[in-house]
């Protein structure tokens, strides 16, 4: 019986080392660290971001899709062409993402930065991102000349007179910057409306893409620049850093990729004096993912200098959830 007994324990300890091993098998098992499938801060935003959803539509008829946070995107009848512009008939695949959350912007490397009216760099308030892409059989197809597809977004802000539509533009470096596609509000003939129940906003799109529904952050006060001084940071090279904040519900997520002697900065002369953000950065180093977070409230030309700790990609989830 002792041997039986000596037996049935050595059984259970080793069914339960395969369960242990079979549960963590995105982990190291010889220190059970977290094994990356990337190496770059892109591949990390690539892994991280907002996924896409794909639907099908019949491009002859056109037609709705609503995506899981509510956006909705409509195309009407006979809408699209092929690369040698071509009607395309038949059905299309359409791949959208959606994005309203400061986490999502920071994972998804698509920020709020903008150009002004005047070329000026500054950034935005948002009330959701979203890219569209459709295909068939595998083959990128567009916007016919002339047509256009309309997006609607659920509002957190409200109504607001100087919501407009914009365009962006992608890079890794940048994430995204953004070109409003129209000069005057809402309901003033740009294609963008407003409905109260549900609240959302509509507007015209006019090339796949990404398309954004925002305002312009307007400020009366002092701005100024700030340094993040990236020196004590693991991988300079792959460092990301973010700002964020948020105003009437709508988040402003602003990334810096200008560089200078130590670091990254922001624009010049472009945040608010006295506005209280949250930096965040975020960098990857030999199979290993750092993260810092600091709030602070800014002050005139200061250089802040942040605090990366190691993480796993969990970790760093909850702790960009919080920033929403």
């Amino acid at each position: 019986m002792k041997t039986l007994k000596t037996l049935l324990g050595t059984l259970i300890v080793s069914l339960a080392l395969f369960t242990s091993c079979e549960t963590n098998d995105d982990m190291d098992l010889n220190n059970n660290t977290e094994v990356l499938d990337y190496t770059t801060i892109q591949g990390f935003f690539e892994a991280n971001g907002v996924q896409g959803q794909t639907f099908t539509i019949d491009a002859s008829v056109g037609g709705s899709i609503t995506g899981e946070n509510g956006t909705i995107v409509t195309f009407p009848a006979n809408a699209l062409v092929d690369a040698s512009n071509t009607l395309v008939t038949g059905t299309v695949d359409v791949a959208i993402k959606e994005i309203f959350k400061p986490s999502e912007m920071i994972l998804s490397n698509k920020p709020t930065n903008a150009l002004s009216f005047s070329n000026d760099n500054t950034f935005l308030l948002s009330e959701g991102e979203t890219e569209v892409l459709v295909s068939q059989n595998g083959n990128e197809v567009q916007l016919a000349s002339g047509m256009n597809y309309q997006v609607s977004v659920p509002s957190a802000g409200g109504l607001d007179p100087q919501m407009l539509p914009f365009s962006g533009t992608t890079s890794n470096d940048e994430g995204i910057v953004w070109n409003a596609t129209s000069d005057v509000g809402v309901g003033n003939g740009n294609g963008m409306s407003f409905i109260a129940a549900p609240a959302s906003y509509i507007y015209d799109v006019f090339d796949t893409g990404w398309s954004n529904c925002d305002k312009f952050y307007n400020y009366p006060g002092t701005k100024t620049t700030n340094y993040i001084n990236l020196t004590g940071s693991p991988n300079i090279s792959e460092t990301t850093v973010f700002l964020v904040f948020e105003e009437n519900n709508l988040p402003a997520v602003v990334k810096f990729s200008t560089t200078y002697a130590n670091g990254l900065q922001s624009y010049v002369d472009m945040l608010p004096e006295g506005l209280s953000v949250t930096y965040v950065a975020i960098t990857i180093e030999n199979n290993q993912q750092y993260l810092a977070v600091d709030e602070v409230t800014i002050q005139n030309e200061e250089e802040l200098t942040l605090n990366f700790e190691a993480k796993s990609t969990q970790e760093i989830l909850d702790a960009l959830t919080l920033l929403d």
